[in-house]
């Protein structure tokens, strides 16, 4: 489980476009409390402006997961 601030339509932006890149290789849930949505969702993670979350990429693909949380770490 991975940390982001979601503070600006930029950052959103960011992070759905860094989801979108990696969805073939894995499922990325992005969570704030009770709230799940997908990390390529614009509404959901637009949703989400203002809140800290939890990435939560799925799948099997272990490099895959590695650079996922490295590209994520840069784009913060």
């Amino acid at each position: 489980m991975l940390n982001y601030n979601i503070d600006s339509v930029q950052s959103a932006e960011k992070l759905i476009r860094l989801c979108e890149k990696y969805h073939d290789d894995m499922d990325i849930d992005i969570m704030h409390g009770r709230t799940v949505v997908d990390g390529c969702s614009l509404l959901g993670v637009t949703s989400l402006i203002g809140k800290f979350v939890s990435v939560v990429p799925v799948g099997r693909n272990e490099d895959a997961i590695q650079k996922f949380a490295e590209e994520l770490e840069r784009i913060k």
